[in-house]
């Protein structure tokens, strides 16, 4: 009877011992991740930006697992990559694609971008200059030119005007910096729309550059995805809003900023530094930036890192903001017109070349006689407002023609800088033809022209500055319109010369008499030429063409 007592003792105890391992065993499995599986978190920046979906969906996983992943941008945010801290991505640039994970728990972020943003703009002083050698190109230049030091720190930050436009994306930041360039710089006519209507700037540059840049302290960024390097022009005209907005960005706000004149005029740029190629993520965002004033939020000193700065940098703003960078479409662009003085030349020997030319007006077989004037692209100032060289290399050398038939008449209303005017023009008396100056480029992009004497039109009689490669001529009184130059098409020994600009014409005023003497080397379809000069007299405009029609 004890024998069996004591067998059943033992497989009751048995059978408890059993019941705790199974228990344990459970317990471990439901409250335990086995140590060869990992978990993978999906995350997305900005918050509210998008989605991030694990699509296999069985996490934990083991180390070395493949998961397929999708990220899906909302409203106007973009898709730009996915980053973690380890594992590998099939493709980390595309929305759909594969995680391999590593031996550890992770997080897969997707980063998305929002519209660009406003700036606010800080004044940035005592930097010390970089002297990085840079290769820039947009759509108005292709240089090699130098980064120096720091002018600016350009802030995201909301804009109240009418509506609230908030900050899409926070990571954002901008280092303007000063640079130097080789060659000229250039002038550009240029439409743009904003939330302030729609503007026509006359840009002159570029000046600056800005540069992506990651805000370390104040506040915890990270570095700026899918922002672009901006070229900059100065604004050489442009309009004043004079709108109140409020401001308000990571250093305070300013309820009631002043928005002025347009100074600045932001373009996507690609950058080359060594072999290094940062290419332009979003070719159609432009900024304009606005001067503002009535802003009282002092910015501090800013830690920043960005490609030319690879240590954290100190710069010291100290100041309240003093522009405003407004995201801007542009509408249209095309490169500024030069005006030109004209400078009479002594007689010189007869050409004898004939040529075939046909412009709006008539189509005339001529002969190009004796050489009369050279024009030489010129510096303006005119009621305050300075108008730059273009295009350094362009020149004109005017020659006197002859050919069959009586000569026409027209009246034609034209635009320019000193306002609408109609003249009567009687023509062609000549021919203006693209040359080479000494010591530069031939003038690529510039059309022949032919030259209508005017004889009828009212002088303009305003005073300008004009500066050119002889020197600066002030106070300059520019009297009656003499001729008016029409593109033309030119066939000379079989060669057609096409018109690139239609729309450019230009009118030639008389200058109050200055003496001048110089002799100059010149190139163009007609050979090598010593001209001798010898009085500044005119000043061709560039001139909107309106209307026109034949005088019988």
């Amino acid at each position: 009877m004890k024998a069996i007592l004591s067998l059943r003792r033992h497989h009751y105890l048995r059978s408890i011992g059993i019941l705790l391992i199974v228990v344990a065993l459970v317990a471990g499995i439901i409250s335990c991740v086995p140590a060869d599986k990992y978990e993978l978190t999906m995350a997305v920046n900005p918050a509210g930006s998008g989605t991030a979906q694990d699509l296999t969906g069985a996490s934990p996983y083991a180390a070395n697992t493949k998961v397929d992943i999708k990220a899906t941008a909302l409203g106007s945010y973009k898709f730009v990559k996915w980053t973690a801290p380890a594992g590998t991505f099939g493709d980390p640039n595309l929305a759909t694609t594969t995680f391999t994970m590593p031996a550890q728990n992770v997080t897969a972020t997707a980063h998305f971008v929002g519209p660009l943003d406003h700036f606010k703009g800080y004044m940035v002083s005592q930097a010390s200059p970089l002297g990085i050698n840079v290769h820039l190109k947009d759509q108005f230049v292709d240089i090699d030119a130098t980064v120096e030091q720091a002018l600016g720190f350009a802030n995201p930050t909301e804009k109240v005007y009418g509506q609230t436009t908030d900050i899409s994306n926070p990571d954002h930041h901008l280092t303007v910096y000063n640079i130097t360039c080789e060659g000229e710089p250039v002038t550009w006519y240029v439409e743009v729309h904003n939330q302030f209507g729609t503007q026509n700037l006359t840009v002159w540059g570029p000046i600056g550059l800005a540069v992506p840049t990651q805000k370390v302290a104040p506040g915890n960024h990270t570095e700026p995805l899918s922002l672009d390097h901006y070229l900059l022009y100065l604004v050489m005209d442009g309009p004043s809003v004079n709108v109140n907005v409020g401001l308000k960005d990571e250093f305070g706000n300013d309820p009631s900023a002043m928005v002025g004149q347009a100074v600045v005029f932001a373009n996507p740029v690609q950058k080359t530094v060594g072999t290094t190629v940062t290419n332009i993520a979003h070719p159609d965002e432009h900024l304009v930036f606005y001067y503002i004033d009535n802003c009282q939020t002092l910015a501090p000193q800013v830690q920043v890192v960005n490609q030319f700065n690879t240590q954290t940098q100190t710069l010291n703003l100290g100041e309240p903001a003093v522009g405003l960078a407004v995201p801007s479409e542009e509408l249209s662009f095309a490169p500024a017109p030069d005006r030109f003085t004209g400078y009479i030349v002594d007689v010189q020997p007869y050409i004898g070349e004939v040529v075939y030319l046909e412009d709006q007006f008539c189509a005339v077989n001529a002969t190009v006689e004796y050489p009369t004037g050279v024009g030489y692209s010129a510096t303006k100032w005119h009621n305050e407002v300075w108008t730059p060289i273009s295009h350094p290399d362009y020149c004109f050398t005017g020659y006197t023609i002859s050919y069959e038939g009586e000569p026409g008449t027209w009246q034609v209303e034209v635009k320019n800088q000193f306002g609408i005017q109609t003249l009567t023009v009687y023509g062609p008396v000549g021919l203006s033809v693209p040359t080479q100056k000494e010591g530069h480029e031939a003038p690529v992009g510039l059309d022949h022209y032919l030259a209508y004497e005017v004889i009828a039109g009212l002088p303009v009689n305003v005073v300008v500055g004009l500066h050119d490669e002889f020197g600066y001529h002030p106070d300059v009184l520019v009297d009656k319109p003499i001729f008016f130059l029409n593109p033309v098409r030119k066939t000379h020994d079989g060669v057609i010369t096409e018109i690139e600009n239609p729309e450019a014409h230009f009118v030639s005023y008389l200058l109050g008499v200055e003496n001048f003497e110089a002799q100059v080397q010149v190139v163009n379809q007609f050979g090598e030429q010593t001209l001798d000069l010898f009085e500044l007299y005119a000043l061709a405009e560039p001139s909107e063409m309106l209307s026109w029609q034949p005088i019988p």
